[in-house]
């Protein structure tokens, strides 16, 4: 085979990947509702984009606010707010899937002589196209990435920025230059406009510069610089009010170091069983064990027995983060380690690679393909539920909340076409459960600038009907409540003076109640 020809159909297969990626993102996207986290987001980025001194919204609740920036932009090309958001995510996901297939081709050709960073890249990938391919295929068929992708959530952003980190992390590393530092900076500096966690990309990338050169002082330089842009990046959310609430809504998430010194092992011991649950629903356990194997046979067969020391290093983003978001973390769910999968990807490539290049029997060959095979089929089975089925999926007890539960939307965007309609008759005003989240928020993307519609929230656990939908009821207005059957602790007296519209089933046997007063 000519080498052209053999470019022409790498080129193909690449493509026949991104086209791959695009298709399971984007089919049935709003298969799942919206999501409390996200009715959030996405309200955010309306405010964002319809009061132009608000821009800052995010940060009085400690959010970082460079996704909904990015939300408010894409309004103007996509009306559905919630394909909006998640529009953003399919594309920084795509970013994720390049960055990876990049860096994955990098870390093998590390060691490799080149005095040009771009010449160095392309070689990379000539030379390692094989292995890349595979980790970009990994990340298209695997849950966790697949389920992410299509949510509007700020993760999938952190997740590319750390990538990107990665990347220009070794580049840096290898050539020492002022330029990649600035580049590298910047990018942290967006990861960090995004949320917190971006602080682990900061402190590994100075970590990896130096430890390659750690008797080089401009090393020392070039981590310095790179951290102050970053900073100086980040402090550019001092413009908005309330900066101060970042730091003090951290503080509901992670445990502060005293308090981990008095129980070290909690909640870390707890949250190594959840990443257990959740790489065994997301990624799937055979997976990870014929990576594990690769691993072994790397190390077993080895002259030098020990690992490309640039394999190590994406060990190290990998585990570490893992591990300290385990060790210190109050709420623990996937999305929240969503950024440790980029690096597990690239670990799980070159070990199934080389497990794969160690087959010679043909037969070995077959039978090792007729695994990758089914292992494709188990992922694609949830890829299809998650699509067009999914609330018969059964994910892990730290995820339950984008299918079911009060969190999860079920009924919220039929609810809001319902009131649309009714507006062309009567002024209607419109209470629910809770003063944020899923409800009002999603009712409230769903009815922005709807004419003769209001929707608030009247909180939680009330036995009275409150006092607002009465106010409202007896002034002539068309009065709602929108409540989930879950939480109504109305007195059966109160019941009685509404009247079920309309019922929305949730997969947990819950339902979302439209009632009229």
């Amino acid at each position: 085979m000519t080498s052209k020809s053999k470019s022409i159909i790498r080129i193909i297969l690449f493509l026949a990947i991104a086209a791959i990626y695009f298709f399971t993102r984007f089919q049935n996207l709003t298969s799942i509702p919206v999501f409390g986290d996200e009715a959030i987001y996405v309200r955010w980025s309306q405010i964002i984009k319809s009061v132009e001194t608000l821009r800052f919204i995010p940060v009085t609740d400690g959010k970082q606010p460079l996704y909904m920036w990015l939300m408010a932009g894409i309004f103007k090309l996509i009306s559905d707010p919630l394909v909006a958001g998640r529009t953003i995510s399919i594309f920084a996901g795509f970013g994720t899937l390049l960055a990876i297939f990049i860096t994955t081709c990098v870390v093998i050709s590390f060691k490799k002589k080149n005095d040009n960073v771009i010449s160095f890249i392309f070689n990379s990938i000539k030379d390692n196209f094989e292995i890349g391919l595979l980790s970009s295929f990994i990340y298209v068929f695997l849950p966790f990435s697949f389920f992410f992708d299509r949510m509007a959530l700020p993760d999938n952003l952190l997740a590319f920025f750390g990538i990107v980190s990665i990347l220009l992390s070794l580049l840096n590393a290898k050539y020492k230059r002022l330029d990649l530092t600035l580049i590298l900076g910047g990018v942290l500096g967006l990861a960090w406009l995004t949320k917190s966690p971006a602080i682990f990309f900061i402190a590994l990338s100075a970590f990896t510069v130096i430890f390659f050169n750690y008797k080089n002082y401009k090393s020392y330089i070039l981590a310095a610089i790179a951290s102050l842009i970053s900073f100086c990046f980040y402090n550019i959310l001092r413009l908005g009010p309330q900066f101060n609430m970042i730091s003090l809504r951290n503080k509901d998430y992670v445990w502060p170091i005293t308090e981990i010194l008095k129980h070290p092992l909690d909640p870390l011991k707890p949250h190594i069983f959840d990443i257990f649950h959740i790489y065994n629903s997301y990624i799937s356990l055979p997976i990870i064990i014929f990576s594990i194997i690769g691993f072994l046979l790397i190390f077993l067969k080895s002259k030098q027995n020990k690992l490309n020391l640039s394999v190590l290093i994406i060990f190290f983003w990998w585990i570490l983060p893992l591990i300290a978001d385990a060790g210190i973390a109050k709420v623990f769910t996937a999305r929240y380690i969503l950024y440790t999968l980029s690096p597990l990807i690239i670990l799980l490539s070159i070990g199934i690679f080389y497990l794969l290049t160690q087959i010679k029997n043909v037969t070995n060959i077959f039978v090792c393909c007729l695994a990758l095979i089914l292992l494709i089929i188990l992922n694609a089975n949830l890829i299809y539920k998650i699509s067009l089925n999914p609330k018969t999926i059964n994910l892990p007890s730290t995820e339950v909340g984008y299918i079911s539960d009060w969190t999860s939307g079920w009924g919220i965007k039929d609810a809001s076409t319902y009131l649309k309609s009714r507006t062309l008759e009567k002024n209607v005003i419109v209470g629910t459960e809770g003063y944020f989240g899923t409800l009002p928020d999603g009712l409230m993307i769903y009815t922005q600038n709807t004419n003769q519609l209001t929707v608030f929230g009247v909180g939680l656990e009330f036995t009275l009907i409150p006092e607002k939908l009465t106010i409202a009821k007896n002034y002539g207005d068309e009065v709602y409540l929108l409540i989930n059957q879950s939480r109504l602790k109305l007195l059966p007296a109160e019941v009685q003076k509404l009247t079920l519209i309309k019922s929305y089933d949730k997969p947990n046997s819950d339902k979302l109640l439209l009632y009229k007063l």
